[in-house]
């Protein structure tokens, strides 16, 4: 097991993901926090958040991860996330896509190169933004999008083990079928990689 050292032990790091059902925004917090609990020494929670007709419609998934020692006590929806992941740049039109992120935070969206929407000027003038074209690389990879944005995020918070990651995400798949566990690995190593 290797320990990961959260940036600030004394408090939790919250990760939102904003998708639209059927992206595997669900699937991606499940892996992650699996991955942070079992193999990073880390305590963490995942819980998702749709309508009642999941594929198709707003989909919010969360990832509360502490430090070893810090029980996590709380399955409240993030409202202040350090990071937030959005799978479908439609949903930046919507001011509560971006809301309550801090001014240091991190905001990863799936658009293409030519796709930065002008809401991008809500975000904090403090936050960092990557853009990854996630659709593409999947469909390119015979992957899906989550496996594209769970590389980008390892790559855009250091003490995430990205091996770790990609480890979980591998397993979910290699029995039942080896080559979607092979595509999803090109996938969120190109995702670790082509972002800007």
């Amino acid at each position: 097991m290797n320990t990961c050292v959260l940036p600030d032990a004394d408090r939790f790091f919250e990760i939102r993901f904003e998708s639209i059902g059927g992206l595997g925004a669900h699937a991606a917090g499940q892996i992650l926090a699996r991955a942070a609990v079992l193999d990073m020494d880390l305590n963490g929670s995942h819980f998702s958040s749709y309508g009642s007709e999941k594929k198709g419609s707003v989909v919010r998934s969360y990832v509360r991860l502490g430090a070893s020692d810090r029980p996590i006590r709380s399955s409240a929806p993030i409202d202040s996330p350090d990071v937030i992941v959005v799978f479908h740049s439609a949903l930046l039109a919507q001011d509560v896509t971006i809301a309550g992120m801090k001014s240091a935070g991190v905001l990863i969206f799936n658009a293409a190169a030519d796709g930065v929407p002008d809401s991008l000027k809500r975000a904090p003038a403090g936050a960092r933004i990557i853009r990854i074209d996630a659709t593409n690389i999947a469909i390119e990879e015979l992957s899906r999008p989550n496996a594209v944005l769970l590389g980008t995020l390892c790559a855009a918070v250091p003490f995430l083990d990205a091996d770790i990651v990609l480890n979980a995400l591998t397993e979910k798949f290699k029995q039942r079928n080896p080559q979607a566990a092979a595509a999803n690995e090109r996938a969120f190593r190109r995702g670790a990689e082509e972002y800007e």
